[in-house]
């Protein structure tokens, strides 16, 4: 008698057995992030220029491990982070808090590196560097896992598939990879992993509603982090800036309104939007309204790709092609980098924060280097109690003595020997919009500091 073959009962124990494998292999992957993932906590000390105050938590995962120097180096995102002054820590699972040291942050990429001492208490023997794969071999559909600490929940992995690969979130910058596996706040800055073969193949960054999660592709960041490692990078990175600002526009409105037609694979249009003043651009006579063609050639495909090359061409002299109404126009201009403009120092006094003018902000106030800038007041302190806010200043008055600003070292030689209870009148504001806020101290912790930032070096 033949034996009866039961094709649903096979066909059932086929899927449990895939099912079990499938589990499996997640929880030897998962394992292993164990290994390398970090907790990231951060607090921004010292807010400068665009920076803001406040503590944040994220995710990391450890690339490097240099155990002749004694380092751990681990990547995050740049918003958890920040781009002032940091305090950073990281924990392992079960671990105590260990302290960190923040060593690089993006300007163009939402990507930043600390690293932190094998020698510290709280670090794992068995720690592990995660593998980094391959991102542009991914495919729709292929099953990844992110790993971090959603809403604080710590150490969680979750699964999906990959998306697309070539769709960008709003104001994204750079190459990402869409996934439904979620990713919460507390998950930036941690793995996306491919669960085929447990490499991390993204930067988990960010999420745009329910089933949209975005992070960023590993392979455009591996030089970089190669270059952070071996300190061949500053800590701000670079970044090439011709002296305007730009602003995307449809390919449509291109055409119909700037006479303008751009290459097929162009998704949205670059427009000059406005100029700084008395720059390289301007005295060479790109003017607003004008259409970025191509730089050295390449046309950029929307403001991400535009970033990315001017990152790539940082204090390089370049070939800017722009369409005016339709005629071309070929300018050589200087990429100057802006990430090297970074204050120094800053002074602190009643609760502000001052730094010299940068550059961007001379070029945002449209005023001269000559000025000093607030970028902070802290809350609770004597100058927020007296209405003091961020904005350029052109002068100061203590004693009954009128001091214009000529220099960052001027403005620290009227304010050095302030005492507490004595008056200062700041002098707000551009040429023709000023305003004059009195502001006193009593504490004699708010008292006139000079700091360096070594955080930069």
């Amino acid at each position: 008698m033949k034996p009866v073959i039961h094709l649903g009962r096979v066909i059932v124990i086929f899927l449990i057995a895939v099912v079990v494998v499938s589990a499996a292999n997640s929880a030897q992957v998962f394992a292993k992030a164990e290994k390398y993932s970090v907790r990231v906590y951060a607090t921004t000390t010292v807010a400068l220029e665009s920076s803001q105050r406040g503590s944040y938590q994220g995710s990391g995962f450890i690339v490097y491990i240099d155990r002749d120097k004694g380092y751990a180096y681990t990547v995050t995102c740049e918003h958890v982070i920040g781009d002032g002054v940091c305090n950073a820590q990281i924990s392992f699972k079960d671990g105590e808090r260990i302290q960190a040291e923040p060593i690089y942050i993006d300007p163009v990429y939402d990507f930043g590196m600390i690293r932190f001492r094998l020698d510290e208490a709280g670090v794992p023997l068995d720690i592990a560097v995660a593998r980094l794969g391959d991102s542009d071999k991914l495919k729709i559909g292929d099953r990844v896992g992110t790993f971090g600490h959603p809403s604080g929940i710590e150490f969680s992995g979750t699964e999906g598939i990959v998306s697309s690969t070539t769709n960008t979130p709003t104001a994204g910058t750079g190459k990402f990879i869409q996934t439904d596996a979620p990713i919460n706040p507390g998950n930036s800055g941690g793995p996306l992993i491919l669960m085929k073969n447990g490499s991390v193949i993204g930067i988990n960054a960010a999420t745009t509603g329910e089933g949209i999660g975005w992070s960023l592709a590993i392979n455009q960041l591996k030089q970089i982090i190669e270059d952070v490692i071996t300190e061949e990078l500053p800590y701000g990175g670079h970044v090439g800036w011709m002296g305007f600002d730009v602003e995307e526009i449809t390919p449509t409105r291109a055409s119909e309104s700037f006479k303008t037609d751009l290459p097929e694979h162009v998704r949205k249009a670059i427009l000059i939007r406005t100029l700084a003043p008395d720059n390289v651009a301007d005295k060479a006579g790109v003017t607003p309204g004008d259409i970025i063609f191509a730089i050295n050639a390449k046309t950029p495909e929307d403001e991400a790709d535009y970033a990315v090359i001017m990152k790539e061409l940082t204090d390089k002299v370049c070939t800017l092609t722009v369409s005016r109404f339709g005629e071309r126009v070929d300018f050589e201009l200087l990429a100057a980098d802006r990430a090297a403009d970074r204050p120094k120092e800053y002074i602190s006094v009643a609760g502000m924060i001052v730094q010299p003018m940068s550059r961007f902000l001379q070029y945002w106030y449209d005023m001269d280097s000559n000025a000093v800038y607030v970028a902070d007041v802290e809350e609770e302190s004597a100058a927020a109690s007296w209405d003091a806010y961020a904005g350029p200043l052109r002068a100061v008055a203590v004693r009954g003595v009128y001091h214009e600003i000529t220099s960052f070292d001027g403005f620290w030689e009227a304010m050095k020997d302030l005492e507490a209870g004595e008056p200062m009148e700041l002098f707000y504001g551009l040429d023709r919009i000023r305003s004059i806020i009195k502001v006193v101290y009593y504490d004699e912790s708010e008292a006139p500091q000079r700091h360096e930032i070594t955080q930069w070096d």
